[in-house]
């Protein structure tokens, strides 16, 4: 690779197999939103159903996206796991997370590695909440069953819903961030490289890390 202070320098950011798993995730995500939305509040959305083959077309592509989010969500985690530990950089982003998400332009902290602290609280709360639409959504699944229990499937049925709509909030809050937010995150998924000024400017601390392996190969 080219002397990354160049500040045209294209370095690499997110793998091939990264971007497909990541895109994999946004369908799915999408497709699980919106006909979770067009089955839990019917009465005003309906009219969305046939878009995906009737009643019975959205209850199975909600399914099915559901369990793909799952299982899309194990690659994943094993790929950013390391990268996605919490530091005190993180605190301090979230203690002025207002700021970063109005104004676009601000200064990174010196510190913020491969993901600033935005990013990390966004990951950890889709596999959090991936895991228990999981859980509650397979109790709807098999809510007729006649050892599920009322109660369990009322309290599972209620939260299944908070949670989707909480993080359908926070999936547009991530859009945002990765396009008018945060110029370059988005491009970073699209082509998987980035210029060595974003990452100076953006993740300086990444941008040290690289700075050093070069200098000791």
């Amino acid at each position: 690779m080219e002397n990354p202070s160049s500040p045209t320098t294209e370095i690499m950011r997110h793998t091939f197999s990264v971007r497909i798993i990541h895109w994999l995730i946004a369908v799915c995500f999408v497709l699980a939103m919106a006909t979770g939305l067009a089955l839990y509040w019917a009465s005003i959305l309906r009219w969305l159903q046939p878009f995906f083959g009737g009643t019975h077309g959205t209850i199975a592509i909600h399914f099915l996206t559901g369990l793909g989010l799952a299982l899309l969500a194990i690659p994943i985690y094993f790929q950013w796991r390391h990268r996605m530990r919490w530091t005190a950089t993180d605190s301090h982003f979230v203690r002025h997370l207002r700021d970063h998400g109005m104004r676009p332009g601000q200064v990174q902290p010196p510190d913020t590695g491969f993901f600033n602290g935005g990013q990390k609280l966004y990951f950890w709360a889709f596999i959090v909440s991936t895991a228990y639409l999981l859980v509650t959504g397979l109790v709807w699944w098999w809510r007729r069953e006649p050892w599920m229990p009322n109660g369990v499937y009322v309290v599972c049925r209620t939260s299944h819903r908070v949670v989707a709509v909480i993080m359908s909030g926070a999936l547009l809050i991530h859009f945002y961030k990765a396009t008018i937010g945060e110029p370059g995150t988005l491009a970073s998924m699209l082509k998987g490289t980035v210029t060595a000024n974003w990452a100076r400017l953006r993740r300086p601390g990444w941008f040290r890390e690289l700075g050093n392996r070069n200098n000791q190969s």
